[in-house]
Protein backbone atom coordinates (compact mmCIF):
# COMPACT_ATOMS: atom_id res chain seq x y z
CA UNK A 1 0.00 0.00 0.00
CA UNK A 2 1.18 3.87 -1.09
CA UNK A 3 2.30 5.88 2.36
CA UNK A 4 1.22 8.12 0.26
CA UNK A 5 -1.71 9.63 -2.25
CA UNK A 6 -0.89 12.42 -3.58
CA UNK A 7 -4.27 13.07 -6.75
CA UNK A 8 -4.18 16.20 -9.04
CA UNK A 9 -7.34 17.81 -8.91
CA UNK A 10 -9.13 19.89 -11.86
CA UNK A 11 -10.93 22.34 -10.07
CA UNK A 12 -14.15 21.64 -12.09
CA UNK A 13 -14.25 17.62 -10.13
CA UNK A 14 -17.22 17.51 -7.80
CA UNK A 15 -16.33 18.48 -4.08
CA UNK A 16 -19.00 16.31 -2.09
CA UNK A 17 -18.50 12.80 -3.63
CA UNK A 18 -14.59 13.18 -3.53
CA UNK A 19 -15.01 13.82 0.35
CA UNK A 20 -17.24 10.78 0.23
CA UNK A 21 -14.61 8.59 -0.72
CA UNK A 22 -11.81 9.90 0.73
CA UNK A 23 -13.39 10.13 4.31
CA UNK A 24 -14.32 6.59 3.65
CA UNK A 25 -10.14 5.62 2.86
CA UNK A 26 -9.02 7.49 5.82
CA UNK A 27 -11.29 5.48 8.43
CA UNK A 28 -9.21 1.97 7.66
CA UNK A 29 -6.15 3.64 6.54
CA UNK A 30 -5.33 6.53 9.00
CA UNK A 31 -1.58 6.78 8.39
CA UNK A 32 -2.18 7.45 4.90
CA UNK A 33 -0.76 11.06 3.78
CA UNK A 34 -3.26 12.69 1.38
CA UNK A 35 -1.17 15.67 -0.85
CA UNK A 36 -3.33 17.66 -2.99
CA UNK A 37 -2.84 19.24 -5.70
CA UNK A 38 -5.78 21.39 -6.71
CA UNK A 39 -4.72 22.45 -10.73
CA UNK A 40 -6.27 25.37 -13.07
CA UNK A 41 -6.71 23.70 -16.58
CA UNK A 42 -4.27 21.49 -18.05
CA UNK A 43 -2.16 21.24 -14.83
CA UNK A 44 -3.03 18.02 -13.81
CA UNK A 45 -1.79 16.27 -17.01
CA UNK A 46 1.45 18.17 -16.47
CA UNK A 47 1.76 17.08 -13.06
CA UNK A 48 1.03 13.76 -13.99
CA UNK A 49 3.83 13.83 -16.79
CA UNK A 50 6.10 15.41 -14.36
CA UNK A 51 5.96 13.01 -12.15
CA UNK A 52 5.11 14.71 -9.08
CA UNK A 53 1.41 13.06 -8.89
CA UNK A 54 0.12 9.36 -9.88
CA UNK A 55 -3.00 10.08 -10.20
CA UNK A 56 -5.14 13.01 -11.61
CA UNK A 57 -9.03 13.55 -11.86
CA UNK A 58 -8.99 16.52 -14.75
CA UNK A 59 -10.11 16.99 -18.59
CA UNK A 60 -8.48 16.17 -21.28
CA UNK A 61 -9.02 18.33 -24.45
CA UNK A 62 -9.66 17.70 -26.89
CA UNK A 63 -8.61 14.41 -26.31
CA UNK A 64 -7.05 11.90 -23.79
CA UNK A 65 -3.33 11.66 -25.35
CA UNK A 66 -1.54 8.57 -25.99
CA UNK A 67 0.91 8.33 -22.52
CA UNK A 68 -2.10 8.26 -20.35
CA UNK A 69 -4.39 5.52 -19.82
CA UNK A 70 -8.13 7.78 -18.51
CA UNK A 71 -11.20 6.29 -17.45
CA UNK A 72 -14.23 8.46 -17.89
CA UNK A 73 -15.69 9.52 -14.49
CA UNK A 74 -18.37 12.02 -15.14
CA UNK A 75 -19.77 14.26 -17.66
CA UNK A 76 -20.08 17.68 -16.46
CA UNK A 77 -23.09 20.80 -17.88
CA UNK A 78 -21.97 24.07 -18.38
CA UNK A 79 -24.65 26.88 -18.51
CA UNK A 80 -24.52 29.95 -19.70
CA UNK A 81 -24.60 32.50 -16.70
CA UNK A 82 -24.36 36.14 -15.47
CA UNK A 83 -25.44 38.28 -12.51
CA UNK A 84 -26.54 41.54 -12.94
CA UNK A 85 -26.54 41.89 -16.26
CA UNK A 86 -28.27 42.92 -18.95
CA UNK A 87 -28.07 39.96 -21.58
CA UNK A 88 -30.33 38.30 -19.00
CA UNK A 89 -33.16 40.14 -19.36
CA UNK A 90 -33.16 40.70 -23.27
CA UNK A 91 -36.43 38.62 -23.71
CA UNK A 92 -34.92 36.51 -26.02
CA UNK A 93 -31.52 33.90 -26.78
CA UNK A 94 -28.80 36.76 -26.85
CA UNK A 95 -26.88 37.14 -30.36
CA UNK A 96 -23.36 37.62 -31.22
CA UNK A 97 -23.67 40.90 -31.06
CA UNK A 98 -25.49 40.86 -27.79
CA UNK A 99 -22.45 38.91 -26.46
CA UNK A 100 -19.60 41.18 -27.74
CA UNK A 101 -20.80 44.36 -25.85
CA UNK A 102 -20.45 42.25 -22.69
CA UNK A 103 -17.04 40.97 -20.42
CA UNK A 104 -16.63 36.98 -21.40
CA UNK A 105 -15.00 35.27 -18.13
CA UNK A 106 -12.78 32.89 -19.54
CA UNK A 107 -10.89 30.01 -17.35
CA UNK A 108 -7.50 29.50 -19.05
CA UNK A 109 -4.63 27.77 -19.01
CA UNK A 110 -1.70 29.95 -17.60
CA UNK A 111 0.98 27.49 -19.34
CA UNK A 112 -0.75 27.57 -22.46
CA UNK A 113 -2.36 31.26 -23.00
CA UNK A 114 -2.15 30.79 -27.04
CA UNK A 115 -3.32 27.25 -26.94
CA UNK A 116 -7.33 26.37 -28.04
CA UNK A 117 -9.85 28.72 -26.08
CA UNK A 118 -12.49 26.53 -25.78
CA UNK A 119 -15.99 27.96 -25.55
CA UNK A 120 -14.02 31.38 -26.31
CA UNK A 121 -17.76 33.90 -27.66
CA UNK A 122 -16.54 37.21 -27.53
CA UNK A 123 -13.59 38.97 -28.75
CA UNK A 124 -12.38 40.68 -25.29
CA UNK A 125 -12.52 38.16 -22.20
CA UNK A 126 -11.13 38.43 -19.13
CA UNK A 127 -9.01 35.13 -18.40
CA UNK A 128 -8.61 33.57 -15.05
CA UNK A 129 -7.08 30.64 -13.86
CA UNK A 130 -8.70 30.11 -10.49
CA UNK A 131 -12.57 29.05 -10.61
CA UNK A 132 -13.00 30.56 -7.86
CA UNK A 133 -11.79 33.73 -8.66
CA UNK A 134 -13.49 33.94 -12.02
CA UNK A 135 -17.08 33.30 -9.29
CA UNK A 136 -16.49 36.41 -7.46
CA UNK A 137 -16.30 38.06 -10.43
CA UNK A 138 -19.13 36.18 -11.76
CA UNK A 139 -21.35 37.20 -8.70
CA UNK A 140 -20.30 40.58 -8.07
CA UNK A 141 -21.89 41.45 -12.16
CA UNK A 142 -18.82 41.74 -14.26
CA UNK A 143 -19.61 40.09 -17.47
CA UNK A 144 -20.99 36.47 -17.43
CA UNK A 145 -19.52 32.81 -18.51
CA UNK A 146 -20.40 29.09 -18.87
CA UNK A 147 -19.86 27.45 -15.47
CA UNK A 148 -20.02 23.91 -13.99
CA UNK A 149 -24.74 23.09 -12.97
CA UNK A 150 -23.17 22.09 -9.99
CA UNK A 151 -21.18 25.02 -9.14
CA UNK A 152 -24.37 27.28 -9.80
CA UNK A 153 -27.53 26.22 -9.02
CA UNK A 154 -27.70 26.78 -5.94
CA UNK A 155 -26.62 30.66 -6.91
CA UNK A 156 -29.77 30.05 -9.38
CA UNK A 157 -31.95 28.84 -7.13
CA UNK A 158 -31.44 31.67 -4.91
CA UNK A 159 -31.46 34.64 -7.30
CA UNK A 160 -28.11 35.30 -8.00
CA UNK A 161 -27.41 33.94 -11.16
CA UNK A 162 -29.69 34.09 -14.06
CA UNK A 163 -29.62 31.13 -16.56
CA UNK A 164 -28.97 32.88 -19.74
CA UNK A 165 -30.46 31.71 -23.26
CA UNK A 166 -28.28 31.91 -26.15
CA UNK A 167 -29.12 31.72 -30.24
CA UNK A 168 -27.69 28.56 -32.01
CA UNK A 169 -24.71 30.87 -33.43
CA UNK A 170 -23.32 31.70 -30.19
CA UNK A 171 -24.34 28.35 -28.48
CA UNK A 172 -20.93 26.58 -29.99
CA UNK A 173 -20.42 23.17 -28.64
CA UNK A 174 -22.71 22.56 -25.70
CA UNK A 175 -21.46 19.23 -25.05
CA UNK A 176 -21.09 18.10 -21.46
CA UNK A 177 -17.55 17.87 -20.52
CA UNK A 178 -16.19 14.68 -19.53
CA UNK A 179 -13.80 14.57 -16.48
CA UNK A 180 -11.64 11.65 -16.36
CA UNK A 181 -9.26 9.38 -13.37
CA UNK A 182 -6.03 9.22 -15.46
CA UNK A 183 -2.46 8.22 -14.73
CA UNK A 184 0.55 7.35 -16.98
CA UNK A 185 0.05 4.21 -19.68
CA UNK A 186 3.38 2.95 -17.64
CA UNK A 187 2.68 3.95 -14.04
CA UNK A 188 -0.48 2.54 -12.47
CA UNK A 189 -1.49 3.64 -8.89
CA UNK A 190 -1.26 1.32 -6.27
CA UNK A 191 -3.91 -0.17 -4.48
CA UNK A 192 -5.40 3.12 -2.62
CA UNK A 193 -5.26 4.90 -5.08
CA UNK A 194 -7.21 2.12 -7.14
CA UNK A 195 -9.66 1.93 -4.44
CA UNK A 196 -10.26 5.54 -4.50
CA UNK A 197 -11.05 5.41 -8.26
CA UNK A 198 -13.54 2.58 -7.99
CA UNK A 199 -15.18 4.30 -5.11
CA UNK A 200 -15.21 7.52 -6.55
CA UNK A 201 -16.71 5.92 -9.97
CA UNK A 202 -19.62 4.44 -7.78
CA UNK A 203 -20.68 7.79 -6.50
CA UNK A 204 -20.28 9.99 -8.96
CA UNK A 205 -22.75 7.46 -11.03
CA UNK A 206 -25.82 7.34 -8.29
Amino acid sequence: MEAELAPAIDPLVPTAPLIGSLRALHEPHRQLQISFSTEGLGGALRRLRAGDVSLALCLLLPDAPEDVMATPLIRINLLPVAAGNPLGTLGRPASRVDLEAHVQLVLSDPASRDGPNYGLTGSAPWRFVDLGRRMDFLLAGFGWCRMPEHLVQEHLDAGRLVRLKLDDDTRGNADPLTIYAAHLADRVPGPTGRWLLSDLAARLAD
